[in-house]
């Protein structure tokens, strides 16, 4: 969101959660393996992902899976919208809303990302708000994990028809995820990647496109600014960020933040301490 009017906090309990809040006229985002999930108020927005546009009333959720870019901007220049937003990562979803003895998630697309669904919107703004209360922990994680159960089974699709990965793939994504979430500021070659899973290098890179959308390196790019978000959030400066997660310098962490979010890291850094 592009505008000094957005506050930006994690969840007291929930690491994995990014929260935000606020008035905007615009905004655009390049996600990399993260959901948007949010709920605009005041005035209306419209809203655009490659040749899609559409609409936002006062009201409406939005469910921005990370297929692809999106971006929005106000009816009126003048006249900001309000909204409270909630940002998850694709292996967060996934450990937040599923269940692994019965019911493991994967591949989750929201088609149509503008819903008109009370019964959701409500309870997202009940959610945020006791994401933003001292709520006990396990408050928290049961109204989240109901409302992103709930979402998904009312409003997703599966990704396509495809035959199904299988047990032997799930290991070999299982060993790559954990390989690039372990050590993200290291420069890994995508032949190291393929031998530390155990599979062909490119069958792993149609595995992690079908399962994640993304190919390696970007999930390898989601895994870094993470970390750099995280070190920004607890007071380091841009370029210890930068070194830290694993980009060249400055500029590049700042090319790919602002790609990502919308935002410089010195923007983040600001919004989410004031």
């Amino acid at each position: 969101m592009a505008t000094e009017q957005v506050r930006m906090w994690r969840a007291p309990h929930e690491q994995r959660v990014l929260l935000m809040a606020g008035r905007t006229t615009r905004y655009a985002v390049e996600p990399r393996g993260e959901y948007v999930f949010g709920v605009v108020g005041d005035q209306p927005m419209r809203s655009r992902r490659g040749r899609e546009r559409r609409l936002v009333r006062p009201g409406q959720l939005v469910a921005w899976d990370p297929s692809g870019a999106h971006a929005g901007s106000a009816v009126d220049d003048e006249r900001p919208w309000r909204a409270r937003l909630v940002v998850v990562e694709v292996a967060d979803l996934a450990e937040l809303a599923g269940d692994p003895e019965s019911d493991p998630l994967a591949d989750v697309v929201f088609p149509d990302p503008v819903l008109s669904d009370t019964v959701l919107a409500e309870g997202f703004l009940r959610l945020h708000a006791t994401l933003e209360s001292p709520a006990t922990r396990l408050e928290q994680d049961e109204r989240l994990a109901e409302w992103l159960r709930l979402l998904i089974d009312r409003t997703s699709a599966v990704r396509s028809r495809r035959p199904a990965i299988t047990a032997r793939d799930e290991g070999a994504l299982s060993l790559a995820f954990d390989y690039l979430a372990d050590q993200p500021e290291r420069n890994v070659s995508l032949d190291e990647l393929a031998t530390a899973a155990g599979i062909g290098k490119f069958r792993l890179i149609r595995l992690f496109r079908r399962r994640t959308g993304l190919p390696p390196h970007a999930l390898q790019i989601a895994h870094r600014l993470r970390v750099a978000r995280l070190m920004l959030e607890s007071g380091a400066s841009i370029g210890e960020a930068a070194t830290a997660s694993g980009f060249a310098d400055q500029s590049h962490l700042h090319r790919h933040f602002h790609r990502s979010l919308g935002l410089t890291p010195a923007e983040y850094q600001h919004r989410f301490n004031s």
